[in-house]
């Protein structure tokens, strides 16, 4: 009677719940804004960027989806949503603020700024014509949004969580994951830690 018991208990002990080891460990933090700006370029407005530590528990090789990163993380901070790094790539290079009346006005700043070095010239000045015209490169130059550098575009192409992962066993890997926040208001999680499967 006792070895059928031992027996019962021991098969039955790895269907309770919580006995499993996880396959995945996450930890993370979130990127201060300068960081997240100036590795990614502009973030949209109420995205934020997570540096997570993905780490496989298991002894053998596992493959994990971004997706099921993407389910843990909204099951484990329910204000948070991800952004997949193709969305916020899109969302990056669309931003950069090209509306009609910034076109005009850009437009109008190099007709004066080229009337005003035609004048100079014409009028003998031609060092002036030069001070004015380095003026209004300068003047020309700010007054455009610059895009993301090839090496932001680059490094989010390389630490942004990919489609899929495969990881050896204890091995570990760190990923940017971007997610917005259900209310843009609200305090934005500082720290992350979750299980996947």
């Amino acid at each position: 009677m006792k070895h059928l018991i031992c027996v019962t208990l021991g098969l039955a002990l790895p269907l309770v719940p919580g006995t499993a080891q996880s396959t995945f460990q996450v930890t993370g933090a979130r990127l201060p804004v300068s960081l997240a700006k100036q590795n990614y370029g502009k973030l949209p407005k109420g995205v934020s960027a997570y540096d997570l530590s993905i780490c496989n528990a298991r002894a053998r090789k596992e493959s994990l989806s971004s997706g099921e990163v993407y389910q843990a993380l909204s099951e484990a901070d329910p204000s948070l949503h991800p952004v997949g790094r193709q969305v916020v790539l899109s969302s990056i290079l669309e931003t950069q603020n090209w509306s009609a009346a910034r076109i005009v006005g850009l437009a109008l700043t190099v007709a004066v700024d080229a009337l005003s070095i035609v004048l100079a010239s014409k009028t003998g000045g031609k060092i002036a014509a030069a001070a004015l015209g380095s003026l209004s490169v300068e003047q020309i130059a700010t007054g455009v949004n610059p895009a993301p550098s090839p090496n932001q575009i680059e490094t989010l192409e390389t630490q942004a969580l990919e489609p899929a992962l495969v990881l050896d066993g204890g091995s570990c890997v760190e990923r940017t994951v971007f997610a917005a926040s259900a209310d843009s208001k609200a305090a934005k999680a500082e720290s992350l830690s979750f299980h996947v499967r």
